[in-house]
């Protein structure tokens, strides 16, 4: 009886450090950045693309990213879609992981020779968050991933939409956005046509299940907003952001062997020998 106690101590032990930490892996510096790319459709799709890391000089926050307004300035001032704000929030917690990513513009030529004039052209702005090497919450049988998305637009043209979506790595691959791998469907909506006063709007979350669910991972989303601008006054305003929610969802099979450290063989066999005993004594 000591003996199977002294098994059960061990097994216990060993399936609780698993079961927070997952097969250990090496794991290089973890990766969280933000790349933007601006698509002028009206002239002939001139695009400018570019991108920021967490270690970027011109990012103001610590722990995440927030990218200071005149280096968003200098990046798309002559594009005819000035950034006001740039930023990626991400937080683990043992029931889940979050992701979010925020934009903001004005549809304006803040610098070149069309600065100070609003932009009427024809726009595809795409906002892609990732960040790789979560391993919370703990690997578990299966987990869901959840997108939910919203939108504030003031001065804005008709039949414009925002679109977003998200995406699980289970090979802790940023900007992993393989077919295959969980993502819920993209979610979709109209802008409104917005006078002097503002217009928003939400989505509901939407989720997919993940299973297998593996640690370590990575989560990327994305914001792509297709959009005209205002005609000729005044200058279209906009804000989007998207959140990213992973979370693990324990079978009660897993959860037995949370609990007990154990896998369900060993926890069968040992309440086996146990009855056995018993019969035997009696």
């Amino acid at each position: 009886m000591r003996r199977f106690l002294g098994h059960l101590a061990f097994y216990a032990g060993l399936g609780v450090l698993i079961s927070a930490t997952g097969t250990p892996v090496a794991r290089a510096a973890p990766i969280y950045e933000i790349a933007v790319t601006i698509t002028d459709l009206t002239n002939a799709a001139q695009s400018t693309s570019f991108l920021y890391t967490q270690a970027d000089p011109n990012n103001t926050s610590v722990t995440d990213i927030n990218i200071n307004a005149a280096a968003l300035d200098a990046k798309t001032g002559t594009t005819g879609v000035d950034l006001t704000n740039l930023t990626a929030t991400s937080k683990s917690l043992a029931t889940g992981t979050e992701l979010d990513a925020t934009v903001g513009f004005t549809m304006a030529y803040t610098a070149g020779p069309k600065a100070g004039t609003p932009s009427t052209d024809h726009y595809v702005i795409n906002v892609q968050t990732t960040h790789d090497t979560y391993t919370l919450p703990p690997a578990a049988a299966m987990a869901t991933l959840g997108t939910s998305t919203s939108g504030s637009y003031t001065f804005t043209t008709a039949g414009n939409t925002q679109m977003s979506n998200s995406y699980y790595s289970p090979t802790n691959t940023a900007n992993d956005k393989t077919d295959g791998h969980a993502g819920p469907a993209a979610i979709t909506g109209g802008i409104p046509v917005a006078g002097a006063s503002n217009a928003s709007g939400s989505s509901p979350t939407v989720s997919t299940a993940i299973a297998p669910y593996l640690i370590p991972y990575a989560l990327t989303n994305v914001i792509t907003i297709d959009i005209t601008g205002n005609s000729p006054n005044p200058t279209s305003v906009a804000a989007a952001s998207v959140t990213t929610l992973a979370g693990a969802v324990p079978e009660p099979a897993s959860m037995v062997v949370f609990l007990t450290g154990m896998p369900i063989p060993l926890v069968v066999l040992g309440l086996l020998r146990r009855r056995r005993r018993a019969v035997v004594a009696g």
